[in-house]
């Protein structure tokens, strides 16, 4: 029935499209259909099965996956980077018991064990997708060293110079998997919950396009086209024009998609690109599409009388719709492709969108996804995904990060991952030195050119440190950066085991803070009776001095004080607005600890905690009242459960060379590593205690919540001997 309904949902040209089912339907039907996507697509093919002496083999063009059906064990090896085992994948006995092919294409390879208890799918993208009937334990075991792991709740991407493996669940409520350090991963899968596990890279680095397809991206308020001038003037930088001043006025492409100015105009355009050598693509937007599912009304025109950004909906639900609307874009207005700005907060609608999506331009159509904000979240990624378009956009108002090696390596950088075209969401007044491009160049990042930049410093930067480089000799130059980067990275591996061995063993105590001075340390001023939620940051916040070389920091409607009551840190303030103390670290810091405890009054996102401020990088670690412990950094939050609210918790951060790691306690001696990460430690350190901002900024939320009470105890910060 679930299959019958998609089907008729895709059909868009016989049959009216309407809103999606579920996700689950949307997961089961990637999972099972042979009516889609069985069929090579851009590149990336079955090209073996084989069925012999107990073992199954499926082969794309990125890896194997070699099954030991009597064993329970499935090896995912990477053909393509670097050919290796990457990780195995272990099974109950019996799991895998008759495990045999279903259907087979080009495209997909179908299996099943266990009669059909047990279905599993293998696209030519090299991601296995897998669903048992019954509660499924499955392991994932990494069989090389990863230099960026990362998580976002139950999902993971682990990742070196040469590629590396995901795993996701796809469906299914949080809690499934725990992680064993950086060498595995265990989840429990409820019945029916699909998990998705991916081998990267899936497609060869296309080396000649990333040459010679050369973006100007054009963007304005005033003009929705340019005319036939700039486009001749912009022929002589690049071959493809990014047609995103189409949207000046957003609300209507919120609801359809139709030429500002006519499709005579619009042809112009397209009549001038060919006349000039350029291909043109246009903007449109999955996330912001509203038209059919009830929010039409939300859309606004942002730029008329600017009133704030327009509101989206990332639950992904309206992609038939969507779908329907790109087909018309593409048949009535002839443009060369599509530009998506974001897509859905789930990794199983955006493949899904993107597969169609390249159905809907073809092979030799543009495709480009401003990808800055990509499902499941915080970093992780799908790398199939990414792998259906011509180029991956990063990095948009995160300028914070540019400096950050793990950032731009494995997030902005694409290579040996999904080996699309990475590029650089350069658009803002960040500095574009000679240094700068080499830092992008050798992790084989590009950039677009913003027509703007013709007008200033960056057109001379351009000709002279980037466009002349690109040519075959950039290959070498990209591997023997790599080659620098693995050596720094297995240095890192070894501070991190080290520290993973040791705990805080060894450091030396160079602060410690037990509140036993009662009294008052400081309080905020009551706000107005009409203030309103301080939603953004203040542009110049203002500390009070706090004894003991503290100050302390009250959000605008915390109504709040932080006095030390039965020798401990009472902290009372609004739910959900900050109240905390900060200090600077001394040099060489290597650990942080406190408890914090948060009744059910105390906060969610605001809960008591500690974090680390690096320059302008943040992380922080903190109790809730919902019965988790939160991890949080710059745009990315994971939550752990079982830690019940209204309970002492011991909290630690500790910095192991380019890794932090993120541990928690019941008491105060035997730890659980929550979370390890890359991070870059580098700068000058703060550190803060109390009610802080999930994203690290000083803002609250828009429900203040009412007041209430946190607790922090037992501060010690270590450094190195």
């Amino acid at each position: 029935m679930i299959t019958t309904l998609l089907l008729a949902l895709l059909n868009t040209s016989s049959t009216q499209p309407t809103l999606s089912p579920s996700l689950e339907a949307d997961a089961n039907y990637l999972l099972t259909t042979t009516a889609d996507f069985m069929q090579v697509q851009f590149g990336m093919a079955i090209t073996d099965v084989q069925e012999r002496n107990g073992y199954l083999v499926v082969r794309t063009t990125g890896a194997e996956f070699f099954f030991q059906p009597s064993a329970g064990v499935l090896q995912l090896r990477q053909r393509i980077g670097k050919p290796r085992l990457a990780a195995e994948v272990t099974f109950p006995a019996e799991a895998l018991n008759g495990l045999k092919v279903v259907s087979k294409g080009t495209g997909a390879v179908l299996l099943e064990a266990r009669g059909g208890k047990l279905r599993l799918r293998i696209n030519g993208d090299s991601l296995l997708m897998l669903k048992d009937v019954e509660p499924l334990d499955v392991r994932l075991a990494l069989r090389f060293e990863p230099a960026s792991s990362r998580q976002q709740g139950d999902n993971y991407l682990f990742l070196d110079e040469f590629g590396g493996v995901g795993a996701y669940a796809a469906t299914g409520k949080p809690g499934a998997s725990s992680a064993e350090g950086l060498a595995a991963v265990a989840y429990k899968l409820a019945a029916e919950q699909v998990l998705w596990l991916s081998v990267a890279p899936p497609k060869p680095f296309d080396w000649e396009a990333s040459f010679h397809e050369r973006v100007v991206w054009h963007w304005s308020t005033q003009t929705g086209y340019p005319s036939d001038a700039e486009i001749e003037e912009w022929s002589r930088y690049g071959n493809l024009l990014l047609q995103q001043a189409e949207v000046m006025l957003w609300k209507d492409w919120m609801l359809r998609f139709e030429p500002r100015f006519g499709l005579e105009e619009f042809q112009r355009v397209n009549r001038t690109c060919e006349k000039y050598g350029m291909r043109n693509y246009v903007y449109t937007s999955p996330y912001y599409f509203l038209a059919g599912t009830g929010g039409e009304g939300r859309a606004i025109n942002s730029f008329e009388n600017f009133q704030g950004w327009v509101p989206g909906d990332g639950r992904g639900i309206n992609w038939p719709l969507f779908l329907a609307e790109i087909t018309k874009v593409m048949r009535e207005y002839k443009p060369d492709g599509l530009y998506f700005d974001g897509i859905y907060d789930n990794v199983v609608r955006t493949y899904l969108i993107s597969r169609k999506a390249r159905e809907v331009v073809g092979d030799d159509g543009l495709l480009e996804y401003h990808a800055t904000w990509s499902p499941p979240g915080g970093d992780v990624y799908l790398p199939q995904i990414d792998a259906y378009y011509t180029f991956i956009l990063r990095g948009e108002g995160a300028q914070d990060r540019y400096e950050d090696p793990d950032y731009l390596r494995y997030f902005v950088s694409t290579y040996n991952i999904s080996n699309s075209i990475g590029v650089l969401c350069n658009n803002n007044d960040y500095r574009l030195t000679e240094e700068y491009i080499a830092r992008l160049l050798d992790n084989n990042i590009r950039l677009h050119l913003i027509p703007g930049w013709l007008r200033d410093y960056r057109k001379e930067a351009m000709e002279k440190h980037y466009w002349p480089v690109l040519d075959n000799s950039l290959k070498a130059r990209v591997e023997a950066a790599a080659t620098v980067r693995t050596e720094a990275a297995r240095e890192a591996r070894r501070l991190l085991a080290e520290a993973l061995g040791k705990g805080v063993d060894g450091l030396q105590v160079a602060y410690t803070e037990d509140f036993g001075q009662e009294g008052t340390l400081a309080k905020a001023e009551p706000p107005p009776a009409d203030a309103r939620p301080q939603v953004k940051p203040p542009a110049e916040p203002v500390y009070l001095d706090a004894p003991g070389g503290w100050r302390a920091y009250f959000s605008a409607n915390s109504g709040g004080s932080l006095a030390v009551h039965d020798g401990m840190l009472e902290i009372r303030s609004r739910c959900n607005t900050c109240a905390y103390l900060e200090r600077p670290l001394p040099e060489g810091t290597v650990a942080v600890e406190c408890r914090a405890k948060c009744p059910s009054n105390g906060g969610m996102s605001w809960g008591p905690g500690i974090a680390l401020r690096v320059g302008d990088r943040f992380l922080r670690l903190n109790a809730r009242a919902d019965d988790r412990i939160g991890l949080d950094r710059s745009n990315n939050q994971t939550l752990v459960d079982g830690y019940e609210a209204d309970t002492w918790y011991w909290l630690r951060l500790r910095l192991a060379g380019d890794w932090v790691l993120s541990e928690a306690s019941r008491d105060g001696k035997t730890w659980t590593l929550l979370r390890t990460e890359r991070f870059n430690s580098s700068g000058n350190k703060w550190l803060l205690i109390g009610k802080i901002a999930n994203n690290g900024t000083n803002t609250e939320y828009n429900e203040l919540g009412p007041p209430g009470i946190s607790y922090i105890d037992d501060l010690r910060v270590y450094v190195a001997p």
